[in-house]
Order: C-alpha cells, then sequence, then structure tokens
C-alpha cells in the first residue's frame, strides 16, 4: 500500500473518531431522580440503540423479613397489573330471627345450631311444651320437663289435630301452633262400654285396652262419691273403673256394694288410703295416666247375666260360684245347664228368689255381701227342733263374719257431714274397715281387716277404751274414734 492510500485510512479514522464523539453527545443520561434507592428494589437499564447486541439486565428484590409491605405487582416492563375484585357474597346470619305466628306474636326460629325437643329431652323447655299441651287437653301427666312416651304421644295427637305431620317431634312449626290462638283443643275420648244381651245368643268378648287412655278429667275439687251416692260423676267413675278392669259390665250411676268394693280395690292398687270413698285424691288419680290396672275384676254391675251369654263376665261368675262350691263344672265363660243350676242352688242358699238369672241382688249377694256356701247351706239345711235363734250370731274360728245367718250384718255409712258415725258389734262397711286398720296400726287388733265388726273388733275397741280411760263398752262412738284418730280427747265426751 503506497503513502497516499494510508494517509487517507488514517483521515477516515481521526472522522470516524470524531463522528463517535459527536454522537456520544447526544445520549441522554437516565433520569435517577425518581429511581429507588432502596437496595433491594429493582432497576432498569436502557439498551443502548443500533448497538451489536442489546442486553437487558433485571435484578430480583430480596425480601427483607423485617419489613412486611405489599408491593403491586407488575410485569417485565413495569406496568402495574389492575386486580379484579369480585361481589362479597354476604355470610349467613345463624342467630335467629323472630319470625310471625298466627295469632301475631313473634317466636324465635330455630338457629343452626338449634336442637329439636323430641323423646328423650329433659328440661324447662320440655316443661313448657307439657304445659302447653295440658292446657289444650291433650297432655294429663305430670309437667315433669321429661319427654317420655305419653309426652311423645300427646304431641303426636296435638299434630294430627292441628294438620301437622304426627312425628312426635316439637320442632318450631310444632311449637308455632303450641302458642297460636288457632290451635284445636283435645277431641273428647269416649268410654267405650261392654255390651251384654239377655238374649240367649252369643256375645262377643270385649277386649281390654293394652293401656287405658286418661279420661276428661272432671272437676273434682270437692267431690265425695261413697255409698249410695248416685249420678253423672258416678256413672265416669264407673265407667273408668270398668277401663281400668276393676269392675264388669255397664255403669249403673249409683255407688253399690260392688263399685264401693271395687274403689277400695282401686285405692289399694294405687297406693291410697282404702276407705271406700272416691274422694278429690282417688279421683285425680284414678283419671289419670300412671293410674295402674286391675289384676282382676272385684264384680259386675248394670247387667244380667243368663243362659247363652258367653265372655269375661260369665268367667266372673263361674269363678265366684266354684268359690263358693256352687259349680261343679269347668270355668269355660259360658252360660250354660251347669252355670244356670249353679246359680239357682246358690240363690235358695242366700233367701233369694232362685230364677237361674245373676241379676242385680245375686251380683250384690255374691260379690260384696255375706254369702252362705254350698257346704254351709247343707249343714244347716234340717235345723234341730230344739235349736235357739241367738241374737248375735256365732262366728267362726278367725273371721269376724257370720255363717249362721245371712245378712245378718247392718252396712254403715259415712255421714254426709263428715262426722262420726257410731260403730258396734253387727256392722259392716268402709267405716268399720277403716276403724279396724286404725285399731292395727295402734296394736289393738289382731284380726282380718275385713269390714264386718264382729267380736274381735269388740275386744280390739274395749282393750283401746280401757288404755285411753274411756267407757268399755265395745261400740265404736265419737269419743272413741276421735281419740283414735285424732290422739286427743273431746271436751265434754
Amino acid at each position: 500500500m503506497n503513502k497516499k492510500h494510508i494517509g487517507k485510512l488514517l483521515l477516515l479514522m481521526l472522522l470516524l473518531c470524531v463522528l463517535c464523539i459527536g454522537l456520544s453527545g447526544c445520549i441522554v443520561s437516565p433520569d435517577v431522580q425518581n429511581a429507588p434507592t432502596d437496595n433491594n428494589t429493582w432497576k432498569r437499564y436502557t439498551a443502548i440503540p443500533e448497538g451489536p447486541t442489546a442486553t437487558i439486565e433485571i435484578t430480583t428484590p430480596t425480601p427483607d423479613p423485617s419489613i412486611q409491605s405489599w408491593t403491586a405487582p407488575t410485569d417485565q416492563m413495569g406496568n402495574l397489573y389492575t386486580p379484579t375484585i369480585g361481589i362479597a357474597t354476604p355470610v349467613p346470619d345463624f342467630n335467629g330471627t323472630p319470625a310471625p305466628t298466627g295469632d301475631g306474636t313473634a317466636t324465635l326460629v330455630p338457629t343452626a345450631t338449634s336442637t329439636l325437643l323430641k323423646r328423650g329431652s329433659q328440661g324447662e323447655a320440655v316443661k313448657n311444651v307439657q304445659a302447653a299441651l295440658k292446657r289444650l287437653g291433650y297432655f294429663e301427666g305430670k309437667t315433669d320437663g321429661d319427654f317420655g312416651e305419653y309426652t311423645e304421644n300427646a304431641v303426636k295427637e296435638f299434630q294430627r289435630q292441628n294438620g301437622l305431620t304426627p312425628d312426635g317431634v316439637v320442632g318450631q312449626a310444632t311449637l308455632n301452633k303450641l302458642s297460636s290462638s288457632t290451635a284445636k283443643t283435645a277431641k273428647p275420648t269416649a268410654t267405650p262400654t261392654p255390651r251384654v244381651t239377655p238374649k240367649p245368643t252369643k256375645t262377643p268378648t270385649p277386649k281390654p285396652t293394652a293401656t287405658p287412655k286418661p279420661t276428661h278429667t272432671p272437676n273434682v275439687s270437692n267431690t265425695y262419691l261413697s255409698h249410695g251416692v248416685s249420678g253423672n260423676n258416678v256413672t265416669k267413675m264407673q265407667n273408668r273403673l270398668i277401663d281400668l278392669g276393676y269392675l264388669y259390665g255397664k255403669a249403673s250411676g249409683k255407688v253399690c256394694d260392688i263399685t264401693e268394693e271395687a274403689i277400695i280395690a282401686f285405692q289399694k292398687r294405687n297406693g291410697l288410703y282404702d276407705d271406700g270413698i272416691a274422694g278429690p285424691d282417688t279421683l285425680e288419680k284414678m283419671y289419670s295416666s300412671s293410674a295402674k290396672k286391675a289384676n282382676s275384676a272385684v264384680g259386675i254391675i248394670g247387667v244380667t247375666l243368663s243362659v247363652g251369654n258367653e265372655g269375661a263376665g260369665v268367667k266372673l261368675l263361674q269363678n265366684r260360684l266354684k268359690s263358693y262350691g256352687f259349680l261343679k263344672g269347668t270355668v269355660d265363660g259360658v252360660y250354660g245347664a251347669a252355670t244356670e243350676e249353679a246359680v239357682k242352688e246358690f240363690q235358695k242358699a242366700n233367701g233369694l228368689k232362685a230364677d237361674g238369672k245373676a241379676g242385680h241382688d245375686t251380683l250384690q249377694k255374691l260379690f260384696a255381701g255375706t254369702v252362705t256356701s254350698s257346704a254351709q247351706s247343707k249343714a244347716t239345711a234340717t235345723p234341730k227342733p230344739t235349736a235357739k235363734p241367738t241374737a248375735t250370731p256365732k262366728k267362726t274360728s278367725g273371721n269376724n263374719k257370720t255363717t249362721a245367718t245371712p245378712n245378718a250384718y247392718i252396712r254403715v255409712t259415712p255421714a254426709p257431714d263428715g262426722s262420726y258415725v257410731t260403730l258396734e258389734r253387727g256392722h259392716m262397711g268402709s267405716e268399720v274397715t277403716k276403724l279396724q286398720r286404725a285399731l292395727k296400726n295402734a296394736g289393738y287388733f289382731k284380726g282380718e281387716v275385713d269390714g264386718y265388726y264382729g267380736e274381735d273388733t269388740e275386744e280390739a275397741v274395749k282393750k283401746f277404751q280401757k288404755a285411753k280411760g274411756l267407757v268399755q263398752d265395745g261400740k265404736a262412738g265419737f269419743a272413741t274414734q276421735r281419740y283414735l284418730y285424732e290422739g286427743n280427747f273431746p271436751n265434754g265426751s
């Protein structure tokens, strides 16, 4: 290469250097006034135009655990992301809100954590439900706060009568209806009475209910049903005793000897004072759901049994006749020729019309009177000519009852005004039973409490009178009874 060419090349390179210096003065320095000073933030570098390669360096900040902050996310070019915020869904309120009821009052709707009342539940809420059911006539038991079988049945009946699902569970719908003025009251329960027809046709045996339902309780606050009393209250009581199995037949509406015996049997079975008088305590228990059923009926009332009848009533009659030795055949519940003959023999031995039909007089004598048995009637059928009647019949060993003369005892009933009735030898009834029991509890009477004022009872009264300084006449008069029952000596006695 000649010197001329070398000179041109050097001149060209010089021009290029000048040009490069001039172009470098046009490059603007980056504006760092607003650049972050924190070493933990990123830095951006602008690529040099028209360079052989453009390099972009991005530094990732190192998080400082001591600083808790949030920085909006950006893309690589520094553009901020715009978050999309949706519509917030409100959280359900589980505290419950008042809901209107049928009578305009507000009742709290159960919350998500509420518990329904059902069998096995206990507490004040159950007691309130029982009280409401009782007010409407569905519940006759005790409001004890214990959700048992009887409460469940009452709830089901209420739901059935008021158009609700009868599941026995007290939910909000049932609670609302219970507190509503439109709630229907319980319908009265009719008490069925078994029919006994006198016609010589077979009659079906009434089936006893497994658990008799309590009947509508009448007002018994000042009611005393004793021997001889009659009326609607007696009819209701007899129907209830029939329902519970203490009597068989139909209600007569009058407290007869057999009804009195049924009252005593009920009182004994249910732990009450067994005086034969159906007072407020006895009646309240009798009409309740906790009344205990009888093991067997004590007698038959309100019907006449004759040939052709069948069933439990006939079987009860046959058992009684057999116990006194009049029926020799089997107890089959069928009123046939053998039963009719046994009834005739019983009627003859006890001074009744021997027609072979078991009517009122025959049933009263057989179940509640002083009975002359078959053996006794045969022994006294032919009295000796020298035998003299005695004013006071002799008693058999260990028994106050007479066996020599039928109807030897007079039934004594309580005084209507509640005063004491003088009792003496030859009397019978609930007042005598009460006297014997009191004497036995005091340790003066050792015999059987059978309601018959015989020699043993008279001797016990004398012992008591002697111990208390009273006149020893063996008669339980006003002074003797008051001292025995009340423990004090009346003035002027």
